[in-house]
């Protein structure tokens, strides 16, 4: 999946300039998303998991429940590992980067006696939950006569401030900072020129696909007195889209949109919600699934987002955010504690450090 992904290319950018060589091993479909990087293409895309998860469980992965536990810990192993070894097998490396809902690269780091490291990109999942994917990811091993690997660190990319009071890191934990993404297919996209009028970004993210909600979100923030930008083709925003101040723009980075707007309207997804934060920018959050609920709570008790059940709430709530210094001071703050993380750069030196100490 995208979202999962694209968090941890400031990482790779960071291996590739200190001269590394740093590959991205998975599904062929995610190459145009992740570009520049180089993509070994292993196991099927999301459509063909999403396929066979639905039909051992009969219940979709993007609602937490037994088809997400299938998902990441089952069907993805199961319909990929054999490509995954032969391609890591091919590129021998020193260390595998694992997301943390990647239940196949731990098996495949303990199949190559390869020492793995945790990327850790949203906020601690709950207990329950992941000891259900754990349960699941020991049958694999299991399967194998294999004992797991340990990781040799774990990379955390979620801030401090968004943690609850009994959430603590993890003895091995290393902090990353949340880095703007410059990856992927739209980074040759214009941004028109700024009108006198206060500009929000309306942007779904990678993995919600629910255009009515959309155009419902963009058509309330344009009558709020914003113009918006839609990470979505004009085709999908029929009447939206053709008011002088909605610009649909289709998949665009990150890097390119944040500096361009006041404020963020959101479905909450991980890599939305601190990229915003990294700039600096409040957000208006109407979850949709997933950890959607999760960080649309955590941010919303740090005072830097409105958190919103009907779509077309998002313009009241927008206008709310313009009028008032509050959450623009919190999201500030946000950006400031941020910038205190450790630098890509940093974390590939320890992670070198760690290699070379084994």
């Amino acid at each position: 999946m995208t979202g999962h992904l694209l968090p941890m290319m400031p990482l790779l950018d960071a291996a590739r300039a200190a001269g590394h060589e740093a590959v991205v091993v998975t599904a062929e479909e995610m190459e145009p998303r992740l570009a520049p990087a180089t993509v070994w293409p292993a196991g099927p895309g999301v459509a063909a998991n999403v396929e066979e998860t639905l039909r051992r469980t009969g219940s979709h992965p993007a609602h937490p429940g037994p088809g997400t536990i299938e998902y990441f810990a089952g069907v993805r192993v199961d319909l990929a590992v054999e490509e995954t070894v032969d391609q890591v097998t091919k590129l021998d490396p020193d260390l595998l980067v694992v997301e943390e809902l990647d239940y196949l690269g731990p098996l495949v780091a303990t199949m190559l006696e390869i020492p793995w490291v945790e990327h850790r990109v949203g906020a601690p999942l709950p207990a329950d939950f992941t000891a259900m994917l754990r349960d699941r990811s020991a049958k694999n091993f299991e399967a194998r006569s294999l004992r797991p690997s340990a990781r040799i660190a774990l990379v955390d990319a979620y801030p401090d401030f968004l943690l609850g009071p009994d959430e603590h890191h993890a003895a091995d934990r290393i902090s990353l900072r949340p880095t703007l993404n410059q990856h992927g297919e739209g980074t040759a996209v214009s941004i028109p020129e700024r009108s006198s009028r206060p500009r929000a970004l309306v942007t779904l993210g990678t993995t919600v696909e629910d255009q009515d909600a959309l155009a419902s979100m963009v058509s309330a923030v344009d009558a709020a007195g914003f113009d918006v930008l839609a990470t979505v083709d004009t085709a999908d925003l029929p009447a939206a889209s053709s008011a002088g101040g909605v610009h649909a723009l289709g998949f665009v980075t990150l890097a390119k949109l944040l500096p361009e707007v006041d404020l963020v309207v959101s479905a909450g997804g991980t890599g939305t919600v601190l990229a915003s934060l990294t700039a600096g920018l409040p957000l208006v959050l109407r979850p949709f699934l997933a950890d959607h609920p999760w960080n649309a709570a955590r941010v919303a008790a740090q005072g830097a987002a409105i958190v919103i059940d009907d779509p077309a709430d998002a313009g009241e709530a927008a206008r709310r955010i313009m009028n008032s210094d509050s959450h623009r001071t919190a999201a500030a703050s946000a950006a400031k504690a941020i910038s205190t993380m450790n630098s890509p750069e940093h974390v590939i030196e320890q992670l070198t450090g760690l290699v070379h100490e084994r």
